[in-house]
């Protein structure tokens, strides 16, 4: 009888000594992962905030690049003993062009290095395009921040950036607006009114259709954003119109992509036209000078290349037009 009581309690209390062990290990774990977080966002909360410069991408094209370095607490979805959320912090990245405009990559992921100074960003996204951001090396020293931007297609580019500002706790969250900002001021620097003319192929000309002289106009539309009451998105619009054509009969309605991130600025625009037409549409592709010279290709989706467009922002014809009277 004495031997199994003192089984009984020998058992009662290495299952006691196991439960304590497995809630003190729990208990350790989550002390450790407190303390790699408090670790974690003392050490970049040295370099955190929004750096700005320059970008010298290898073409010898410079551009105006921000990457604000961010510390976000996320939930792991676990619990402590007291029903606490369990956080994990993590050290992230939002890289911005602002000249040439174009939406910030978010959710990028940063390794800071104090004692070397050193910075490693990457881009978790699997489905990048061979020219998208895909990781950064660079060093930070006395506010400057200087490295390499590496796409899965090579160098991108060397970068020189200072800091501007103090950390931000939205990640850069409502950036949006910051953007579209961007994107108004480089779309009304193309605005306005383009004059010029098509010079068609021989096909065309056989067809009976020979050159002639057309008018384009470039502007900026607003339009609402889901959810967002009091933002809108601006999108660059025209109209294209052949001198020919009195009756406005093949009018255009044109929607546009601008880059001017290419050398030279590249545009882009989608001729929709009246359901009389018979669903004929059109692609103007080429590229932008700064003094507003636009030369492209002009295409259907009827006839393929039709010719070559040459206009001019302003109201004189650009001298390919010369000898082109309609």
């Amino acid at each position: 009888m004495l031997k199994k009581l003192i089984l009984t309690l020998s058992v009662l209390s290495l299952t006691a000594c196991a439960f304590n062990n497995d809630e003190s290990s729990a208990n350790k774990r989550n002390k450790k992962l407190a303390e790699d977080n408090a670790r974690a966002a003392a050490i970049f909360s040295k370099v955190e905030g929004a750096y700005q410069g320059n970008l010298i991408r290898e073409n010898g094209a410079t551009e105006v690049i921000e990457i604000k370095l961010v510390g976000l607490s996320l939930d792991t979805g676990n619990k402590n003993d007291d029903g606490s959320a369990i956080n994990q912090y993590l050290q992230t990245a939002v890289y911005t062009r602002i000249s040439p405009s174009s939406a910030s990559m978010t959710g990028l992921s940063a390794n800071y290095t104090a004692e070397l100074g050193a910075l490693t960003i990457t881009n978790p996204d699997k489905n990048i395009n061979n020219d998208d951001v895909h990781s950064i090396t660079a060093t930070i020293k006395d506010g400057v921040m200087t490295g390499v931007v590496v796409s899965k297609a090579g160098i991108i580019g060397r970068m020189s950036l200072k800091f501007v500002i103090g950390g931000s706790s939205n990640g850069g969250n409502g950036s949006d607006e910051q953007y579209y900002d961007r994107l108004r001021q480089k779309y009304a620097k193309i605005s306005g009114m383009y004059y010029g003319c098509v010079i068609t192929t021989k096909d065309m000309t056989q067809r009976g259709v020979p050159n002639y002289k057309a008018k384009m106009t470039l502007s900026v539309f607003e339009e609402k954003v889901v959810g967002k009451d009091k933002t809108t998105r601006p999108t660059l619009v025209g109209t294209f119109l052949r001198n020919d054509d009195s009756e406005e009969f093949l009018r255009a309605a044109l929607s546009g992509e601008y880059r001017d991130d290419f050398v030279p600025a590249a545009l882009t625009l989608d001729g929709k036209y009246s359901g009389q037409t018979n669903g004929y549409a059109t692609v103007f592709k080429g590229t932008l000078s700064a003094d507003g010279d636009y030369v492209a290709e002009y295409s259907s989706n009827n006839f393929g290349l039709e010719g070559k467009m040459y206009f001019k922002r302003g109201k004189t014809y650009p001298a390919k037009c010369a000898n082109v009277s309609r």
